[in-house]
């Protein structure tokens, strides 16, 4: 009798008599892997001892522990390890590199103080600097006295979360060097909950696409709070932006979302909420930028929308240039800035409602007779005042007297007089609710008037009736 075997069964255990040695070579591996996890230790560093052995020492895995006291730097952590402060606990690089350096993937520093790097911009002295260091998270670390404050290069993921960081540039003078945060090729960065002040720019991005700023506080720096060049589809939420040479500036930068900041007090010669220089197809929404010499600049950008944004108290609302092209303005508040819109040209491609609805323009007195919340009659932005003293700023001090008011009028009257043909065809009888960052403080969200205004006219009312009060009596 012949005993017939299946082709098919003996081609499955062949298979899996092959996979045996497979299957033990991968428990061989996976052994030291399984074992170095089971193996973390956790290791204690006294001030005084030398934290940098302890980093050299430990492996892949291990948390060390810097206790309260001074460690002197620099640090060199080459292993993915967490590097954890307990309260009072201070890396000192002693002025000179860089303080901590990060060249492992995946590797943890916290509730760290970290200060006194070197001052020489050619070999970025920073307080962290992260080179290759993928996913790599820095949080609740208060930076002091740094050049550079965490400078992240060619570096994917990395998560700053909850720090504070501190430099050594003066507020508004535009001198000095070194940024807060700095990434250079470094994609899909988060930026949590993080204050950045006294660097020449507060955050730094370039080439770094998909980049995330949150809820971070930008204030007090030498010349922008945030500055990106050739950046992608980044995304900056609920920020607050104040004090610097400008708040926000975007060059070189596309398909940005722009979102929920508060952009605030950023005064100057040459001061600017938002500056985009070539930033295109862009989304601009809910932005409260309040107290600005210019409020938002643009030059060469195109396609953006502009939309439920307040533009109050500027010099300048919106100073837009030829070269803008394709812009959508619409569902905005313009409220008593002392010039809405300036334009350099007559015709424009820029439009300033969205073929149902407009903005809320202070100056304009609209009338709405079928009830529908929008003015029955278009209105023209662009003053030929603001026209004039865009070409001659010198002008500008002419902004209040008689003659340019009875000028506004006589365009109101005569609309031929008027120097660009841009209008909002729909304008609104009420301003639009926005919100910001959340936080009401130095931004208000209504047409209510500029009480520091009223207050300081009427003190020159009072000074000059008493003048004349004081003539007639020596009379």
């Amino acid at each position: 009798m012949t005993v017939r075997t299946p082709i098919g069964a003996i081609r499955r255990f062949c298979m899996a008599v092959a996979t045996w040695p497979c299957a033990a070579l991968a428990l061989v591996l996976a052994a030291p892997l399984s074992a170095s996890s089971a193996d973390a230790r956790l290791l204690s560093v006294a001030a005084g001892d030398d934290a940098s052995a302890a980093i050299h020492a430990a492996s892949a895995g291990d948390t060390i522990v810097l206790a309260r006291g001074v460690h002197e730097g620099p640090l060199r952590i080459e292993r993915p390890i967490v590097l954890r402060g307990l309260p009072g606990a201070v890396v000192d690089g002693r002025g000179s590199g860089t303080v901590i350096e990060v060249v492992a993937p995946g590797t943890v520093l916290e509730d760290l103080a970290v200060r006194g790097s070197g001052d020489r911009a050619l070999t970025i002295d920073s307080g962290i600097h992260v080179v290759f260091g993928h996913g790599v998270t820095i949080r609740r670390v208060h930076l002091t006295n740094v050049l550079y404050g965490i400078y992240c290069e060619r570096a994917e993921g990395v998560r700053i979360e909850d720090c504070m960081l501190e430099g050594r540039v003066t507020p508004r003078t535009a001198i000095g060097e070194g940024n807060g945060i700095h990434l250079w090729y470094s994609n899909d960065v988060h930026v949590d909950d993080t204050s950045v002040s006294r660097f020449l720019d507060g955050i730094y991005l370039s080439f770094a696409h998909r980049t995330q700023v949150r809820h971070c506080r930008l204030h007090d720096n030498g010349r922008y709070g945030l500055h990106t060049m050739y950046c992608q589809q980044n995304v900056l939420a609920g920020n607050l932006f104040t004090r610097n040479v400008a708040g926000c500036a975007i060059m070189f930068s596309n398909h940005l979302r722009i979102e929920n900041n508060d952009v605030l007090h950023n005064r100057g010669s040459r001061t600017y909420g938002f500056l985009l220089r070539d930033c295109s197809d862009g989304s601009f929404v809910n932005n409260r930028m309040v107290d600005n010499t210019i409020a938002m600049f643009m030059d060469n950008s195109n396609r953006n929308e502009l939309r439920r944004n307040l533009f109050q108290d500027n010099g300048w609302g919106l100073l837009m240039f030829s070269s803008c092209d394709g812009n959508v303005v619409a569902g905005n508040n313009f409220i008593n800035d002392d010039y809405a819109v300036t334009l350099d040209m007559r015709r424009t491609d820029n439009r300033f409602d969205d073929g149902a609805s407009g903005n809320f323009w202070s100056d304009n007195a609209p009338y709405d007779l079928d009830g529908d919340r929008r003015s029955d009659v278009p209105y023209s932005p662009v003053g030929a005042f603001a026209f004039l003293s865009k070409q001659y700023p010198d002008l500008a001090i002419l902004a209040k007297s008689p003659a340019v008011a009875a000028l506004s009028v006589a365009e109101r009257v005569i609309p031929a007089m008027r120097p660009s043909e841009v209008v909002d065809r729909f304008p609104l009888l009420e301003p639009v609710s926005v919100s910001g960052m959340g936080d009401s403080r130095g931004a208000a969200a209504n047409a209510a008037p500029a009480w520091t205004s009223l207050v300081a006219f009427a003190a020159l009312a009072l000074l000059g009736i008493g003048g004349l009060r004081s003539g007639w009596r020596a009379r």
